[in-house]
């Protein structure tokens, strides 16, 4: 809770800490061993300096606290499905070790185990599951801190904490980004789910994880992975880096639903305004080959995004702009990954506008979405291009004030992936949003919908909100 204001510590230590327990691997899956060290790779390296991801699962239980037991039951169940789940997942359960003669990173599993802490909070439930705008103090409180800032350190700490005296129920994680990225600790979240639900982490559609670095192999490789470390953390075993995240729980936060028609109206705009534009270039003539390329859910969403950020902070005339999001390469690798591969394989992806005045107007979110097209296109076309730890210094020379980006994907589907036996959540929050001007992008609750949370300025907020809900 170092980061936080007085406020939000004062708030977040009204949890009460029942309890902090070790859980550790049930019998190990196949192919697994207690001793396991497995050596970063250059597409983990360069998350060493970044905050825990940090997620929260809200849980309506009723009036029974989720069984004949209630908050005892649950929590003996997770604790049971966790160490059935590590067992396969075992580098979760691992620490973070700086070698300092090699400068090299490894997860060590030699002693492998997760903390698992027991809280409780009178907190309701429906409210904070209900809720446009963050309750940030109370969802910081629901997640376990996780202190990275120092190696060795723990990859993973889990938090199940009862809510209004047993009505409902929070379970929160805290992972390091070094060791896996958003699939992966989405497919981890859903065999902890299934193993709770179903009795196994492992079935017929979700078979066990794999993270033999070998599969991510790129020339000289790990000399890269070892200078993204110099790069990003130069104090090892102090990981701080260059980027300061002290203000992050200052922002403010809310969450909006847009959905199926929400989704084609604004595709069906975009699409429209390209379509009419080639119409005037082309003189009126129609053709299959000039005809737009339709944008997908994720680019409309993203030049929405976009545009609202620039509407929302005063850009204009003169001011450059950028947006970035993260690609997964799994299948576009060659040869390609498997998606049940548990490790970081994305990269970075910019699109940029040299003048914010472009993407004002009405066919600025056209403008925006071919941005963000050209930047799907250009990794598409070479997925490891540029994946030298140049980037990273084009990153901190860029200005992060004119700078947005869009986190996880639609794709991923929150809802129907952590229901541990007692029913899908009824709300799903990312509470490690690191940047002003951020939009996280979930599958919602119902078919077809998106989930949108934004952490931006309190001053830009409503303008944001206005540019997003139209």
């Amino acid at each position: 809770m170092g980061e936080a204001t007085s406020d939000v510590a004062a708030q977040a230590s009204a949890l009460r800490v029942l309890a902090v327990s070790r859980v550790t691997p049930s019998a190990l899956g196949e192919g697994q061993h207690a001793g396991l060290r497995l050596k970063l790779s250059f597409f983990d390296s360069p998350w060493v300096m970044l905050p825990p991801i940090q997620r929260v699962f809200l849980y309506e239980l009723g009036e029974d606290g989720g069984g004949d037991q209630g908050f005892p039951a649950v929590v003996d169940r997770l604790k049971r499905a966790l160490a059935d789940t590590l067992a396969h997942y075992l580098p979760l359960a691992g620490r973070l070790e700086y070698v300092a003669e090699t400068g090299d990173v490894f997860v060590d599993c030699s002693n492998a185990g997760v903390a698992f802490v027991e809280a409780e909070a009178d907190v309701d439930v429906r409210r904070l599951a209900g809720d446009e705008e963050h309750d940030i103090p109370a969802f910081l409180g629901l997640v376990p801190e996780l202190d990275a800032w120092v190696l060795p350190a723990p990859v993973l700490c889990v938090q199940a904490t009862r809510l209004g005296a047993g009505a409902g129920l929070a379970v929160g994680l805290s992972v390091h980004h070094a060791v896996a990225d958003g699939r992966a600790v989405w497919r981890f979240m859903e065999a902890w789910a299934s193993a709770s639900r179903e009795g196994s982490p492992i079935t017929k559609a979700l078979g066990p994880p794999h993270y033999g670095r070998e599969a991510v192999a790129y020339p000289n490789g790990d000399e890269l992975g070892r200078e993204m470390l110099r790069t990003v953390a130069p104090n090892l075993p102090t990981v701080r880096g260059v980027y300061d995240f002290s203000q992050r729980f200052l922002r403010a936060r809310r969450t909006f639903y847009l959905d199926t028609d929400d989704i084609k109206s604004l595709r069906r705009r975009i699409d429209d305004l390209a379509s009419a534009e080639a119409a005037t270039a082309g003189g009126g003539h129609d053709g299959a080959s000039s005809k737009p390329k339709p944008v997908s859910t994720f680019v409309a969403l993203a030049a929405l995004s976009w545009t609202a950020f620039v509407r929302s902070k005063g850009l204009g005339a003169g001011d450059d702009t950028y947006l970035m999001f993260l690609a997964d390469l799994r299948t576009r690798l060659d040869p390609p990954v498997s998606e049940a591969y548990l490790g970081n394989c994305v990269r970075l992806c910019m699109a940029s506008c040299a003048d914010a005045s472009g993407l004002l107007g009405e066919t600025g979110i056209l403008r925006a979405a071919r941005a963000v097209q050209a930047a799907v296109a250009a990794m598409e076309a070479a997925p490891l291009a540029g994946m030298g730890k140049g980037w990273i210094h084009t990153m901190t020379r860029l200005p992060f004030h004119r700078m947005t980006n869009v986190a996880a994907s639609p794709r991923f589907r929150a809802y129907d992936v952590a229901d541990f036996g007692f029913g899908k959540p009824a709300r799903v929050e990312l509470v490690s949003m690191n940047h002003d001007g951020e939009m996280v992008l979930v599958g919602g609750k119902h078919d077809g919908e998106v989930q949108v949370s934004v952490s931006i300025d309190p001053a830009h907020m409503d303008t944001f909100k206005a540019c997003i809900l139209g």
